[in-house]
This record gives C-alpha cells, sequence and structure tokens, in this order.
C-alpha cells in the first residue's frame, strides 16, 4: 500500500504546482533578447531591449515614448499669422521639456547634453545651480575620476572635492569666481543705468554667450534655444557681499515657462533624476491639463512620498499627465 502511494504525487501538490495556464493573448510581447550572432547593430540592440524584460523592457518602452515625441515634433507646423485667438500657431508639433540633475552634467553625460542643445533637439531646458555652474566650470578646468571609497577626510586637506567617483579640485571653483564676478559687476551695472530687468534665463543666456566655448551646453542654449533655465548659485550669493544688489526676477521665467506648456500644441516632458526639476516641469504641465508624452529616470521609491520617486500615475491623479497618455518610468538602483 505504501509502495503504491509512492508512485504518484498528492493530489494537493499535483493541483499546485501543475494547475492548468489560461491561454494569453496572441499579440503579447515574447521575451527574447538580442542575438550577438547577428553582429552590433546597435539600433536593433536598443529596440530588442523592449523583449528583453526587467528594467531593460521599461528602457524600452522609455524609447519607444520619446520616439513618438520626435515623431509628433516633427509634424509639418507650417508657419501661419499669429494671433490672439491661435496663440499655438508657429509652435512645434510637440514641446519637449528636458530636466536634469547637476551630477548628470558632472559627469561625461554632459555631453550628450550638450548635442541636443546644439542640434536643438529639446525646446525647453530645465536644471539646477549645480547643472549650470558645473558645466560652465569644466569650460575651464577639468574634472577626474576617483572612486567611491576615497577618504573625504584626505580628499579635504588636499583641496579636492568629491561628487561620487568624480573629483573636482577647489581650484575650479576659484577660476569660475574669477571669471563670474567681473560678469556679474557688469549686469548689475546694467541693471541701475540702463534698467535691465534680469531673470534666470537671461542671465544663463548672457553666461552662454559670455563663455563662449562650444563645449558648453549653455552656450548652445545661448546660440540655438529659446528656453527656460532655472539658477540661483552660491557665486551671486558671495558677489551680494562685494557688490549689493543685483536682483533676479524669478516670476517672469516661472510665467514664460507655464506658457511654453499652456500654448503648446502637445509636450513631452523628459526628466532625468527628481526634486526640483520634475517638479518645474511637472507642474508647468499642470496649466495644461498634463502632457502628453512622459518619460521619467531616477533611482527613487514612491514609498517615502516624495515626488522625486513617485511613479507616473501619481502625476496623472495631479493633471500633471494626461489621463490618456502612456507615460513610462525607468529605475536605476546601484547595486555595491
Amino acid at each position: 500500500m505504501i509502495e503504491k502511494m509512492a508512485d504518484h504525487a498528492p493530489s494537493v501538490a499535483m493541483e499546485a504546482v501543475l494547475k492548468p495556464s489560461c491561454e494569453l493573448p496572441e499579440d503579447m510581447l515574447k521575451i527574447k533578447g538580442y542575438d550577438f550572432n547577428q553582429g552590433v547593430d546597435l539600433q536593433a540592440v536598443l529596440k530588442s531591449y523592449l523583449t528583453t524584460g526587467f528594467q531593460a523592457s521599461s528602457l524600452g518602452l522609455a524609447i519607444q515614448e520619446i520616439n513618438n515625441m520626435i515623431e509628433k515634433r516633427l509634424e509639418s507646423t507650417e508657419a501661419k499669422e499669429a494671433n490672439e485667438s491661435d496663440p499655438s500657431s508657429n509652435k512645434p508639433g510637440c514641446t519637449i521639456f528636458l530636466g536634469y540633475t547637476s551630477n548628470l552634467i558632472s559627469s561625461g553625460v554632459r555631453e550628450s547634453i550638450r548635442y541636443l542643445a546644439e542640434h536643438k533637439m529639446v525646446d525647453v531646458i530645465v536644471t539646477t545651480a549645480g547643472g549650470i555652474e558645473e558645466d560652465l566650470i569644466k569650460c575651464l578646468a577639468h574634472t577626474y575620476l576617483g572612486e567611491f571609497s576615497m577618504s573625504g577626510k584626505e580628499l579635504r586637506q588636499r583641496g579636492i572635492n568629491r561628487i561620487g567617483n568624480l573629483l573636482v579640485p577647489n581650484d575650479n571653483y576659484c577660476k569660475f569666481e574669477d571669471w563670474l564676478v567681473p560678469i556679474l559687476d557688469q549686469m548689475l551695472l546694467e541693471q541701475n543705468t540702463e534698467g535691465t530687468r534680469w531673470t534666470p534665463s537671461k542671465m544663463i543666456h548672457r553666461l552662454g554667450k559670455e563663455i563662449n566655448n562650444p563645449d558648453s551646453v549653455y552656450y548652445w542654449a545661448y546660440k540655438v534655444i529659446c528656453s527656460d533655465r532655472r539658477f540661483i548659485g552660491d557665486m551671486i550669493y558671495f558677489h551680494s557681499f562685494k557688490n549689493p544688489g543685483f536682483v533676479l526676477d524669478i516670476v517672469e521665467d516661472i510665467r514664460r515657462m507655464n506658457s511654453q506648456a499652456v500654448f503648446a500644441k502637445k509636450t513631452g516632458m523628459i526628466i532625468l533624476g527628481g526634486g526640483l526639476v520634475k517638479h518645474h516641469i511637472a507642474n508647468a504641465n499642470l496649466m495644461r491639463n498634463g502632457a502628453d508624452f512622459s518619460v521619467f529616470v531616477n533611482t527613487g521609491q514612491e514609498f517615502d512620498g516624495s515626488d522625486s520617486g513617485a511613479r507616473p500615475d501619481e502625476a496623472v491623479s495631479w493633471g500633471k499627465i494626461r489621463t490618456d497618455a502612456k507615460p513610462v518610468k525607468v529605475i536605476f538602483v546601484q547595486v555595491n
């Protein structure tokens, strides 16, 4: 009797392990990665991410969403006479907002962002003080590769600052101050004698002109993009002691940026990182009842209730992303 029972697995186990499957739709994507026997085809490799699974598929969806933005942006936008009843005339088919945090400019991603600005592939750039300063500083001195494990105490004694595994000598900031202070002096003079009303975007436009270096993101923003950029830095603080009275009108830039969204035909958000840049871009798109296309790339998670880590669906609830949109979030997690 015992031997016969051993010939058959318990029915409860059979039912649990071998439960029959329901039929899946024929049009569902099948998991398959890239076959390098076909040679190295970068476009095909990127396309294969969609069917690779895990976060690779999220990246594949993000690529697809950005391509949708680009296709819509390139749709025929023949100029027609602008008038008050049609404020969206002469606008691209999709106005693309690009936001990024300063660490990306500190890294080699700066060159990719500079390419986008140089070739006018985005319409509005939003970043932080560091996202401006680090770009300009790199035109004056180098950033170096170190290690995450380097001693903060030893680096401090040597006058070296660490950004992750990047090293920035203190002298870089001294060179930046020497370059920037005379420009701030001149801008303050123009404010007092000519009545110039400076905003963050006008200031960055001026600095992009003054740096006159094609390696700079903001040189190309000055040359080819009519964009908004958020910026208040340490150097303005120090300058206020030496030569007080310089004023930046932030409200004018907020109004200008919100208008970019409100009067756009369609909008797309590409937000690399979180915090201030994510909030400003999403909030501008709230004014038009949400962006049509959205891609978030960051390391944040939603469980602390932060805007940085929030999933796109939370932005839908606020009206920052349209209810019929197909937003994508790509999560990068550091593994030690």
